[in-house]
């Protein structure tokens, strides 16, 4: 292990802490700058929202809200990490409460539309008697 003589440690700690800037505490606890900040940052940019370990096996899943909307992560059968917005197409109900788990698909508890781990639509009660 290397380590830093005290001089030269004593002389990097005193020019930070001399010239440290910080932002003002607003910035981190205004309602308003979080809002810019969901809608300017995390809603347009790739977002870090958990371990490929959390998904090890298909079928595997977790919940996650990035900037104020529910996904579902889960890795599909194939072994590709997929995310879906964690609602169902048909009345936007939410589809997965639970915050974690396997399934082997994902059925909405509203009218049972069911999709594949690809997102694809695989049924739905009644898609028979429509023309």
């Amino acid at each position: 292990m290397q380590t830093i003589p005290i001089p030269a440690f004593r002389r990097t700690a005193e020019t930070f802490a001399a010239g440290a800037k910080t932002l003002e505490q607003k910035y981190f606890v205004s309602p308003e700058v979080f809002a810019q900040e969901q809608e300017k940052i995390f809603s347009k940019k790739w977002v870090l929202v958990g371990h490929q370990s959390q998904i090890a096996k298909g079928g595997d899943y977790f919940v996650q809200e990035v900037a104020g909307e529910s996904l579902i992560v889960l890795r599909d059968k194939d072994g590709r990490v997929r995310s879906f917005y964690n609602v169902c197409r048909h009345r936007g109900t939410r589809l997965r409460g639970d915050q974690n788990g396997h399934l082997s698909a994902i059925q909405c508890p509203y009218h049972a539309w069911t999709y594949g781990l690809d997102g694809r639509l695989i049924g739905a009660p009644h898609m028979d008697d429509v023309e």
